[in-house]
């Protein structure tokens, strides 16, 4: 028995309900097309909470660094010292604020291996933690400390090999603001899925809108029908019913469990295997598709904090953590992330990154190709209507809108966030009196 199955044989139907605090009514997208509120969302949200930078696989050794840039918020360098530990700092040069590493245009991220970086601008360096090492011409300066410059820490801390950075002056432990929920992550093997596949897309629309795209599948038949099926009637069908997800909020973060496909049946050795699903040849012969590869690896057995809501055919866990990352945990054992970097309030960059196990041969890579390039078409289909959605928005003609049970993670994302933003206002001003 699915879980809404049985909320409905004891008279609780519906989720929204449980949740008092989030209401039924309509809700306001003031929040998505106010320049005032994109700031203040800014200041309360993205410089003060935990962000995603990137994999531990990033820094494989001593030396290893790679840069993030934090669209508005800070250019950052992440380094793994020569003890092993990880930390941040701001890519800002202590003498004239020259951005200190990067190779061909400033803009763009950069990565590499060293022992020491060194200012393009006027030669100074600096260790793998961020402090001088070597001042041009020490001499001529005027009571220089030079045991004290540094480009700036930035609170840097991992969890389960995803590494983040927080830029306020005192944040809660990672661990702490992540919660028990979450903490269960550790359990899963990520470790194993070295085999990366990652693009970067900008898109004119606020990153709530792309948010939201992803936490319902009340749209794939109108958006993604001609994808999934030849008609919008038939990709109705293929949509499962309301009664087949799951949904779990802790605040701040969220989850959502889907149903998918079930594999193909293993292929029997030098054959490309039975056409037992009514896909186009390509899936038949790759033995993939949106959902993974039809020949899962062996990574063992799934940690029991996954599908709780025993889902018949699971397909993934989608777990939230907010603000701006997702981490989506196939059943075909893969897992990918997308993150959401706001950089105006109608304008966001969109980054989506696939991790598998290694491919053992050229099927298993070519299926994983296919998952790939099925994964990027679904997006792009999303961001024509997230660009949409802002247009519409925009106009102000419309002020209130609906949303269905199905919509339940955007009610409560969005009202996270308000949230969110009334707490440090209110903050400010008791400190400000």
């Amino acid at each position: 028995m699915t879980e809404l199955q049985q909320r409905l044989s004891t008279g609780r139907g519906k989720f929204t309900p449980d949740y008092p605090d989030l209401g039924t009514g309509p809700v306001d997208y003031e929040d998505s097309i106010s320049p005032e509120f994109f700031a203040a969302e800014r200041e309360a949200v993205f410089k003060r909470s935990w962000l995603y930078v990137g994999r531990s696989e990033r820094l494989p050794r001593p030396g290893t660094f790679f840069t993030r840039e934090l669209p508005g918020l800070a250019s950052i360098v992440i380094a793994r010292r020569r003890d092993g530990t990880v930390n941040a700092f701001h890519n800002v040069c202590a003498h004239r604020g020259n951005k200190v590493v990067w190779q061909e245009h400033p803009q763009q991220e950069s990565k590499g291996s060293c022992r020491e970086f060194a200012c393009k601008y006027h030669g100074w360096r600096y260790g793998l933690d961020g402090r001088v090492t070597h001042v041009t011409n020490e001499q001529e300066f005027f009571g220089l400390d030079k045991d004290s410059l540094r480009m700036p820490p930035v609170h840097c801390e991992e969890f389960a090999g995803f590494i983040f950075v927080n830029l306020s002056d005192d944040p809660v432990p990672l661990r702490s603001y992540l919660g028990d929920r979450l903490l269960e992550l550790e359990a899963y093997p990520f470790h194993e899925m070295t085999q990366h596949y990652g693009f970067s897309a900008p898109i004119r629309g606020n990153w709530k809108l792309a948010v939201d795209s992803v936490c319902e599948w009340y749209h794939p038949p109108y958006v993604h029908a001609r994808f999934i099926a030849k008609d919008i009637a038939q990709a109705e069908k293929l949509v499962p019913p309301v009664d087949a997800y799951h949904y779990d909020l802790f605040t701040p973060h969220m989850l959502t469990s889907v149903p998918g496909p079930p594999p193909l049946p293993p292929r029997e050795p030098g054959t490309a295997g039975p056409a037992q699903r009514d896909q186009i040849w390509v899936y038949k012969l790759f033995r993939a598709g949106l959902f993974g590869p039809d020949d899962v690896p062996d990574i063992g057995p799934l940690p029991g904090f996954l599908n709780k809501g025993n889902i018949r055919s699971w397909g993934n866990d989608q777990f939230w953590l907010f603000p701006n990352l997702s981490v989506q945990i196939w059943a075909r054992g893969f897992y990918i992330t997308y993150t959401y970097w706001p950089q105006a309030v109608d304008q966001h960059t969109y980054d989506i990154d696939m991790y598998f196990v290694p491919p053992k041969n050229a099927q298993e890579r070519l299926a994983q190709e296919l998952v790939v390039d099925s994964t990027i078409e679904f997006a792009m289909q999303d961001v024509n209507t997230i660009e949409a959605t802002q247009m519409g928005l925009s106009t102000r003609a419309n002020q209130h809108f609906h949303l269905s049970d199905q919509e339940l993670l955007i009610r409560k994302f969005h009202k996270t966030v308000r949230d969110t933003v009334t707490a440090h206002q209110t903050r400010s001003a008791e400190k400000e009196g």
